[in-house]
C-alpha cells in the first residue's frame, strides 16, 4: 500500500529527476546554439572552446547542487515515520499512480522509486499474497474456476469498474460462478518482463489456489492482452503447469499488431530527433518502454532487446501463435457506424485499428488464427467502451456461457 510517506518522498524523487532532464535539455539546446549561432565560420575557435568549457562547468554545477538536494531531501524523508492519511481518496490515489506508471514506470522502477507499482493479483477487496503458505482468497476460495482480468496501459483493476455499474468480473460470478482476480501492474514496463513475472504468478496461484483449479480464464484490455500473450508463450516455454488449466483468452481492443497512436508518437519524436535545434527538446524518447512496445506490439525480451528503443525500424518481431488449445476470443471497437463508414477504417477505436485488435495481418505467419464465431466487432464504439459497455459484456458472458 502507498502511504503518504511514500507519496511525498516518490514525488519529490520525479521533481529533481525533471530537473536533472531540463537541465540537460537546456545544455543540449545551449551547446547546438554555440555551434551555429551565426552562418558565418567563427572568428577564434579558441573563444568558443572557452564558451564551451564554462558552460560544461556551470551546467555541471547545477547538476552537482541537484543531486546533493536530492539525497538530502530523501534521506531525511526516510527517516520521517509512515503514515496512511492522504488529501487523495484511495481511489485516486490508485488511478493517478497508474497513469504515472503508464508514462514513465520503467524509470521509477530503475531508480528504486516507492511509486514504482509491483504486479499484485487482486481479490475484489484484497491482495494475494502468493509467497504465503496459506493463500487467503476470501469468499471465493471454495470455486474451481477462476477468471483473471488485466487491465490496460496506465490503468488499474478500477479500470473494470467503471461509471458504478457491475464489471465483467462480477457478472462472470454472478451468472456462471467464476471467481474474478484482478491483476495490478506496472504498465511502464516491458510487456515481455510483465509477461514473465504475470507466468510466474499464475503458476504460484493454481499451486496455492485453496480449492484445486479446473479452469482458468484470461481477460486483458488493450495492453492486457499483449501481457496474457506474452505470459503464455514463456510459461510454453518453461513447461508451467497452469496452462493445463487454461481454458479461454479474451481480448478487448488489444493492438496484436500494434498501435497507430504509438507508432504516430514514434514517428514525431524521431522527426525531432532528426533536427538539431529540435534534438534536446525530444522528450518523447522519455517515454515508457511499454508505450514503446505497443509500437508494433512486442512481446518478447529479442523483439526489442537488439534494438535502440527509439531507432526507426520495421516489424522485425517474433511471430507468437496462439495456443492450439485454448479458446481465444477478440472483440474490436470502431467509431464508424457501420462495416463500410470511412471513420471507423481511419480512427479505429480511436487508439487501435480494427486490423490490429482483431489479428489481421497481410503476412501469414503474424495473421492469428482466430475463428470468425470467435471475433466480435462493436460499432459507434471506443476503445475504452470495451471495459463497460452492455453489448461487449453480453458477448463475453455468451463466450464463457458457451460449451466447449
Amino acid at each position: 500500500m502507498i502511504t503518504t510517506t511514500d507519496m511525498v518522498r516518490g514525488t519529490t524523487r520525479l521533481v529533481f529527476d525533471s530537473v536533472a532532464g531540463v537541465t540537460s535539455a537546456v545544455e543540449g539546446m545551449h551547446e547546438t546554439i554555440a555551434r551555429t549561432a551565426t552562418p558565418w565560420p567563427a572568428a577564434a575557435d579558441n573563444a568558443s572552446a572557452a564558451h564551451g568549457t564554462i558552460a560544461a562547468g556551470v551546467y555541471s554545477g547545477i547538476r552537482g547542487i541537484s543531486n546533493l538536494l536530492r539525497e538530502g531531501v530523501d534521506l531525511s524523508l526516510g527517516l520521517l515515520p509512515k503514515t496512511t492519511g492522504a488529501s487523495l481518496s484511495p481511489e485516486a490515489t490508485i488511478r493517478t499512480i497508474a497513469a504515472l506508471n503508464g508514462v514513465l514506470g520503467d524509470h521509477l522502477e530503475a531508480t528504486g522509486n516507492p511509486l514504482a507499482t509491483p504486479m499484485q493479483l487482486l481479490t475484489q477487496d484484497r491482495a494475494l499474497a502468493l509467497d504465503e503458505p496459506s493463500l487467503a482468497a476470501g469468499p471465493h476460495a471454495a470455486s474451481r474456476h477462476l477468471v483473471v482480468l488485466v487491465h490496460g496501459l496506465s490503468l488499474s483493476e478500477l479500470s473494470w469498474r467503471r461509471n458504478g455499474a457491475p464489471g465483467i468480473g462480477e457478472r462472470l460470478l454472478q451468472s456462471l460462478d467464476i471467481a474474478p482476480l484482478y491483476l495490478r501492474y506496472n504498465t511502464g514496463r516491458h510487456i515481455s518482463t510483465n509477461g514473465q513475472e504475470f507466468a510466474q504468478q499464475l503458476e504460484q496461484l493454481c499451486e496455492r489456489w485453496p480449492t484445486p483449479v479446473e479452469s482458468l480464464s484470461l481477460i486483458g484490455h488493450s495492453m492486457g492482452g499483449l501481457v496474457i500473450r506474452s505470459a503464455c508463450w514463456y510459461a510454453q516455454q518453461a513447461g508451467n503447469r497452469w496452462l493445463s488449466r487454461l481454458a479461454r483468452v479474451v481480448c478487448l481492443g488489444t493492438p496484436h499488431h500494434g498501435s497507430a497512436v504509438a507508432k504516430a508518437g514514434h514517428g514525431l519524436t524521431a522527426a525531432m530527433q532528426g533536427l538539431p535545434y529540435t534534438r534536446p527538446l525530444a522528450f518523447g524518447r522519455r517515454r515508457s518502454a511499454g508505450i514503446k512496445d505497443l509500437r508494433h506490439g512486442d512481446l518478447l525480451d529479442e523483439d526489442w532487446r537488439d534494438h535502440h528503443p527509439d531507432a526507426m525500424r520495421p516489424d522485425t518481431r517474433r511471430p507468437v501463435p496462439l495456443l492450439p488449445d485454448v479458446e481465444y476470443y477478440f472483440a474490436a471497437a470502431t467509431l464508424g457506424r457501420h462495416q463500410h463508414d470511412p471513420l471507423g477504417h481511419i480512427l479505429g477505436d480511436l487508439l487501435v485499428r480494427l486490423d490490429s485488435a482483431t489479428g489481421s495481418h497481410s503476412e501469414d505467419l503474424r495473421r492469428l488464427d482466430i475463428k470468425p464465431e470467435n471475433c466480435a466487432v462493436f460499432h459507434a464504439t471506443n476503445h475504452f467502451d470495451l471495459l463497460d459497455d452492455e453489448r461487449v459484456q453480453r458477448q463475453i458472458l455468451d463466450w464463457f456461457g458457451a460449451p466447449r
